[in-house]
């Protein structure tokens, strides 16, 4: 077959299955909806001719034109498009997620920059020669973090394709009331190749991506830079533009008019003949499939065990330093000397400095290329730590201050959070972010929050906080064995803090409860009733102790204290026993009281143990003030504890 019927067969293949969609909808054997890749055929056709076949690809929202180019199946993707089980992902994610051997799409824009980068960076590591390609689109310029990506990838020099395909509309807005200035300059300021054509040939388009792919697999950056047509609607049916410029566009520019003019009456014939029956077929069969059933055993992640296993870290304590900063340290030694795939990530984490709070100090010195320092860019961290945990690697990255992981929530949520599932349980995102939480260190009101409640209860991701009793060590090394994305909370004031030994705590039975992040069950050591339950977590565990000590010492009045290790998602059933001895609970968290990590933990309680009495202890409803006398006002201490108790018992 020559190589024209070949790339015309693809673009043909493209227009009709996406003419077939769009009918489809008023069948009803679609739903929600769809974005055609109509008029943009020879953008895929002739780049997909010039890739290799294990090389990455990052799509977007219109990305059926990507998938098909790239070899799909098209019954695979017609049954996704019906949200049949049989679909690309069992019909999770639809028409703009997908994901197939090396093909992945999201319809967040701008989110999947950096994770293209980030498996380049990946393919760069392990030498394996392949290339990241990233399409984009004209709408896509306006994302801030597109430009932390691009900053990233000039600096360590990936072999990432940055494909901008310009259809002039983002949406219904023109690209003159959109986008200043010049397009091919947004790349060339950080020193990337550009190429660029204004073109629908196929054979243009196919001549200038074997250039900018060939560039690219010799470990540089690039942009290919296409001004396209978009003939259909942005989505199914929402299109504002003038018919009559449609018209004429489609008279002047379909691809598939100008690489028809090559080939002969026959082999068009045979063309359209061929294809017609492969998109028939594909649709056809797709609507005789089933439809996928739910299968949800409670919390959307407690199909996913636990994973972590340390079996090959030595969990062992680091020499005569004591405090959890020390251990953190050791656990991200050890797991250096023992895991290859382990990378670190984040700002001014390099030696002499070792970021700032000293948590990754001597890493650098002794693992030179696995310490990455990283511009101020928490977003594009987070996405390069994606690409990375999605080829194989086990990124930890660090965010310096926990106030800035709002930065980095698109990424965590839309991102990494999501993928597992998304794509029908076929990827795994092993990475870690660890975030300096809490105040009580002066910082005022932009870098001394407790945010991780923003982020419980997300489907996919586990947030995980160390203390001072357990191990925060055999945490950390648990959270990066763990094959899914884990938020990994260390309150500020912990680091300075010695680690507490049982002997040390003489008036309490300690037990601990589940495997890898377990929960820690204290209680007095006499045969007394407990009256009061304690529910708590990281840094707050000291003031709860504090709060119960002076409980039995001044009150005559005996605790349980229950310290999570797993904030989200968790398990209530050792929370549920002991409450089944007290009936009265208290939670205590730095956060914010209003719709906090306390509010689920006493409703979760209330629903079960309808009888039990309820008090939160939580930091006031506003931003932590820098003055001392007024940050003591607002976060919670032991005297707010002790009062609450005392109340509850009252």
């Amino acid at each position: 077959m020559s190589e024209n019927l070949t790339l015309y067969k693809t673009m043909l293949t493209i227009r009709r299955f996406e003419e077939r969609a769009l009918a489809e909808f008023s069948t009803g054997k679609l739903f929600g909806t769809t974005h055609a890749y109509i008029g943009q055929e020879a953008n895929a056709a002739g780049i997909f001719a010039a890739a290799h076949p294990l090389d990455l690809v990052w799509s977007n929202h219109r990305c059926h034109g990507h998938f098909l180019a790239y070899g799909g199946d098209p019954y695979r993707l017609a049954a996704e498009l019906m949200g049949k089980a049989t679909g690309l992902v069992g019909g999770r994610g639809g028409s703009q997620h997908i994901q197939w051997r090396n093909f992945y799409s999201n319809g967040i824009q701008g989110g999947f920059t950096p994770i293209g980068a980030g498996m380049a960076l990946a393919e760069k590591i392990q030498k394996t020669g392949q290339i990241a390609l990233v399409f984009i689109g004209d709408g896509t310029l306006g994302e801030g973090l597109l430009y932390e990506s691009l900053n990233l990838a000039a600096l360590w020099q990936l072999p990432v394709l940055y494909i901008v395909e310009n259809n002039r509309f983002a949406q219904t807005t023109p690209i003159e009331k959109a986008v200043a200035g010049s397009i091919p300059a947004r790349f060339q300021a950080f020193g990337i190749k550009t190429w660029e054509a204004d073109s629908s040939d196929v054979l243009t388009i196919h001549n200038l991506a074997a250039q900018a792919i060939s560039h690219t697999r010799s470990k540089l950056p690039g942009a290919l830079i296409l001004h396209t047509h978009r003939f259909s609607a942005h989505s199914k049916g929402d299109d504002t533009r003038d018919h009559a410029m449609i018209a004429k566009i489609r008279a002047e520019f379909d691809p598939l008019s100008l690489q028809a003019a090559r080939l002969s009456p026959a082999e068009l014939a045979q063309a359209e003949s061929e294809i017609a029956f492969l998109i028939d077929s594909a649709f056809t069969r797709a609507t005789q499939d089933s439809f996928p059933v739910l299968q949800f055993p409670g919390s959307p992640i407690a199909e996913y065990p636990p994973t972590g296993q340390l079996a090959n870290h030595s969990t062992s304590k680091p020499g005569n330093r004591t405090t959890v900063l020390d251990h953190l340290n050791h656990a991200l030694h050890t797991v250096m000397e023992t895991d290859e795939r382990v990378y670190i990530l984040g700002e001014d984490i390099l030696d002499p400095y070792g970021g700032a709070f000293k948590v990754t100090r001597g890493l650098s010195t002794k693992f030179p290329a696995r310490v990455l320092s990283t511009p101020i860019s928490e977003a594009a961290i987070l996405g390069m730590a994606n690409g990375l945990a999605l080829r194989g690697l086990r990124p930890v990255a660090e965010v310096m201050f926990g106030d800035f992981v709002t930065l980095t929530a698109d990424q965590l949520i839309n991102h990494a959070a999501k993928f597992r599932w998304m794509y029908d349980d076929n990827v795994r995102v092993p990475l870690v972010l660890r975030a300096a939480m809490g105040g009580r260190r002066g910082y005022g009101p932009t870098h001394s929050q407790s945010l991780e409640k923003l982020f419980l209860g997300i489907p996919g991701l586990k947030v995980v906080a160390p203390n001072c009793l357990g191990s925060p060590a055999e945490l950390l090394l648990a959270a990066i064995a763990d094959e899914d994305p884990v938020m990994f909370v260390e309150h500020k004031i912990l680091y300075t803090r010695p680690l507490l030994e049982k002997q040390a705590l003489p008036d309490w039975k300690i037990g601990r409860l589940g495997h890898p992040y377990p929960t820690f069950v204290l209680r007095h050591a006499g045969d007394e009733q407990p009256q009061i339950t304690f529910a708590t977590y990281g840094y707050n565990f000291e003031l709860v102790l504090a709060a119960a000590q002076e409980l039995l010492y001044e009150h005559e009045l005996f605790s349980e204290i229950v310290l999570f290790s797993q904030l989200s998602p968790f398990d209530l059933a050792p929370l549920y026993d002991s409450l089944q001895r007290t009936r009265r609970l208290i939670t205590v968290e730095e956060g914010t009281l209003t719709l906090g990590w306390g509010a689920e933990i006493a409703a979760r309680a209330a629903e079960q143990l309808p009888a039990v009495k309820i008090q939160r202890v939580a930091a006031l409803d506003l931003p932590v003030a820098n003055s001392k006398a007024l940050e003591d006002a607002i976060l919670p201490s032991q005297t707010s504890i002790l009062n609450a108790a005392l109340q509850l018992i009252a």
